[in-house]
């Protein structure tokens, strides 16, 4: 074996650091009796023992007192919220989901649904023994295929304007690049104003002295400059200015807990928002610096992007003998749009976060939404040497706000390029487009995206905040929505209410 160098040594102590601390954040700090009964329920939860989970996981918040547990008494919290999500989707018999389809879809005919479920369109558990339907199965059938959608006249209409919007965008994209005298890729800015602002009732407030509140903050990217703080309510409730480099956009703020009058707290953060239009010449991409340390980062192996064998064998079998790194992206692109269906399943992809694997569902399964769908891409990617990764954050085309979450792969160059294989999936899929359109949707969202985004998490998923939150995360995956706690406890009742509007029309000169 040959010896190893001082570079290579220094190398594998970072690695095994790094996997100490890894470790060290995920597990309870001692290997008590009551990790163990942590494992079991985790183990029970992920069975759908739904009831015995629940029992173990009160038994532990009884148990955590001290102050060294305080990490386990907030997972137990996080997993008695995470069964809450799930007992109130996993709701429906098989005579109550037909009576929705029914309500739903022109036409439903019982013995249709046999044949959707026969395919994977439509989620079903057996929680605590008791076979239970997703009560989002009714929503998501849509998105398997464009005559179902259709037979959904008002959702087809409002996903025909979805489209629409993206098939204007590049028209619009198209005149600035042909009016262009040299290549742009971050194009026609616009200055946006994201207002953020959380009220809650006196009565929902826990007792103590001090809420903190986490509130996301626009990260700096390419297609967003200039990010400035416009005003925070109440005064000098700011305790820190936000990083706009970091991986997780967090404002943190401080305000003594009322003691009559409702909590009432608000951000204003303005910034430029660009479109995105990368004109790529697949040819004249470099080959990659294998030993950078941007290479070895995003061609790893993580948890939610575990590069299987079977998924390697799946990605080498959609790429073939090709070996330009741009035309590999856009074969996988490709595949993952015609094959992987979207299916909105937030709470089942919050438990797959806690105890599996988000590329491994998706490879099985063939179906997801945004985050694991974006995640199976980037580690489709990865394993066959282009760097990736995933961004999530607020979005606000005309008409509709929302969270996302898409990729992004680099090319030397070039650098990070935008590829949002959900958006792309639905809406080259909505009836009433033609070929061409649907074509040209899909062209959109390989290279090209539009301005009405913001990233407040880059690069890695369940991402902890900074500070620590000692309480239960109201999500753990994204970090979209602000997090609340007085004194260590939780605020789980709040209104929040958010808007990203221009702060004038005309384009920033």
């Amino acid at each position: 074996m040959k010896p190893i160098t001082t570079r290579a040594a220094v190398w594998v102590s970072i690695c095994i650091f790094t996997a100490v601390l890894t470790l060290t954040a995920e597990q309870p700090a001692v290997q008590s009796p009551q990790s163990g009964l942590y494992r079991k329920a985790l183990k029970l939860e992920e069975t759908h023992e739904f009831t015995r989970a629940e029992t173990i996981y009160r038994d532990l918040l009884r148990r955590c007192d001290s102050e060294q547990s305080w990490r386990l008494k907030r997972d137990a919290q996080q997993g008695l919220s995470r069964i809450e999500d799930m007992r109130a989707k996993f709701v429906w018999s098989e005579a109550q989901l037909q009576e929705q389809l029914a309500k739903t879809y022109r036409d439903f005919r019982p013995s249709e649904m046999a044949e959707w479920e026969r395919r994977g369109w439509l989620l079903a558990w057996k929680v605590d023994g008791k076979k239970l339907y997703y009560n989002t199965n009714v929503t998501n059938l849509q998105f398997f295929d464009t005559a179902i959608m259709a037979r959904n006249e008002p959702a087809a209409k409002n996903f025909l304007k979805f489209a629409r919007l993206f098939l204007d965008e590049s028209a619009r994209l198209d005149r600035l690049r042909a009016a262009s005298s040299a290549p742009q890729h971050y194009v026609d800015p616009v200055r946006f104003v994201f207002t953020t602002k959380v009220v809650v009732k006196q009565s929902d407030l826990p007792p103590g002295r001090l809420v903190r509140a986490w509130f996301p903050y626009p990260l700096l990217t390419p297609a967003a400059q200039n990010i400035r703080t416009v005003s925070v309510q109440p005064a000098g409730a700011l305790k820190s200015c936000p990083d706009v480099e970091a991986q997780v956009g967090i404002a943190c703020l401080e305000v003594p807990r009322p003691e009559k009058e409702d909590l009432v707290i608000e951000m204003k953060v303005a910034f430029d928002a660009f479109d995105t239009d990368f004109q790529i010449v697949p040819d004249a991409i470099p080959p990659y610096d294998t030993q950078s340390d941007l290479y070895r980062r995003f061609t790893r192996s993580e948890q939610q992007m575990a590069l299987t064998r079977p998924l390697r064998e799946l990605a080498r079998s959609v790429v073939g003998h090709e070996d330009n790194p741009y035309r590999k992206a856009r074969l996988l692109y490709d595949w993952v749009c015609d094959n992987v269906k979207y299916s909105f399943v937030w709470c089942w992809r919050d438990a797959t976060f806690t105890y599996g694997c988000a590329s491994e569902e998706v490879r099985q399964r063939r179906i997801g939404d945004c985050v694991i769908q974006s995640l199976f891409y980037a580690a489709l990617c990865r394993s066959v040497g282009i760097p990736a990764r995933v961004h999530n954050g607020p979005i606000f085309p005309p008409g509709m706000k929302n969270d996302h979450v898409w990729a992004e792969v680099y090319f030397p160059r070039f650098g990070w390029v935008p590829v949002d294989v959900t958006y792309s999936e639905v809406a080259s899929m909505v009836p009433g487009l033609t070929d061409a359109e649907r074509r040209t949707i899909r062209n959109f969202f390989f290279g090209r995206m539009d301005r009405w985004r913001l990233v407040t998490q880059r690069n890695d998923l369940a991402q902890e905040l900074v500070p620590l939150k000692r309480s239960a995360r109201r999500r753990t995956t994204m970090f979209v929505t602000p997090e609340l706690e007085c004194d260590g406890q939780e605020v789980p009742k709040r209104t929040y209410t958010w808007s990203c509007e221009p702060e004038q029309t005309k384009a920033i000169q």
